[in-house]
């Protein structure tokens, strides 16, 4: 059995699994104490995100007081496809969202899926053309919402967040034109398999288990999400999680989800 204080690692981050919960209080803030803690609730964010975090930290605290706080509910769309950008970008700061195509047959197929400093809306805000995807709360989720006049002055400001930009752009270029083929070209069995690896870049996290190497997938989407992700049936999705079980591949825990074999499924 692991410790709850094992390290485990997450992109570029290294994280304890035990996380301890956070209690209510009923304090009521002064105007001004409530806007300067939804500040510093941004700031921490735009630390710890992967784009974000190269800017200096006056940069960081400018960005963060110009932003926003929106609170949408679970499976609202935050911008739907083809609309007209509406100049923001968004910067998701509690919860998950979706990145979702919705063919003219109504089924949505989820292209990727969104974490606490992650941003979207970025294509919009720099050819000013319609979304190019719906965005949707998987969750009760926060967003921060920048303004393009004041995104691109700091754009111009530090040219280096621009480079990361376009890089980050060119990343999910590439991860659509995969999961476009793997739709089209990949069994059932290499979908579904395609779908988890793909929650294992978004949110997993690497860990040892008894000396062995694991990675856990916290809070695991519903099986109707995964098949979303993989274009498929819930029911199939239900019989190959199953399948994959009795094969000792993965392992179900609660809302948790531990993935023992990983090059096998990676192989599928």
């Amino acid at each position: 059995m692991t410790t709850l204080m094992q390290t485990t690692t997450r992109a570029k981050q290294t994280l304890p699994i035990y996380m301890p919960a956070l209690q209510r209080t009923n304090v009521t803030k002064h105007p001004a104490e409530a806007r300067e803690s939804s500040a510093e609730r941004r700031l921490t964010i735009l630390r710890r995100s992967d784009f974000f975090s190269i800017l200096p930290e006056p940069a960081l605290r400018v960005l963060a007081n110009e932003m926003n706080d929106r609170v949408y509910t679970s499976g609202t769309a935050i911008v739907r496809a083809e609309e007209e950008g509406n100049g923001h970008l968004y910067i998701v700061g509690e919860g998950e969202v979706a990145v979702v195509m919705e063919p003219v047959d109504g089924k949505e197929t989820v292209l990727a899926t969104l974490q606490p400093g992650d941003f979207f809306g970025e294509m919009s805000l720099l050819d000013e053309g319609p979304c190019s995807a719906t965005v949707r709360a998987i969750k009760s989720v926060r967003v921060f919402i920048l303004r393009r006049e004041d995104f691109r002055r700091t754009l111009e400001s530090h040219p280096n967040l621009f480079m990361g930009l376009l890089s980050e752009v060119n990343r999910r270029l590439r991860h659509s034109n995969r999961k476009v083929a793997s739709l089209s070209f990949r069994s059932m069995e290499g979908r579904v398999a395609s779908a988890l690896l793909g929650l294992m870049d978004d949110k997993g996290m690497r860990i040892r288990e008894d000396g062995n190497p694991r990675v856990l997938i916290r809070n695991l989407p519903t099986q109707k999400f995964l098949a979303e992700m993989a274009g498929t049936t819930r029911e199939s999705v239900s019989r190959t999680l199953a399948d994959w079980g009795r094969r000792g591949l993965l392992r179900a825990h609660r809302h948790d989800l531990f993935i023992l074999e990983e090059a096998a499924i990676r192989a599928m």
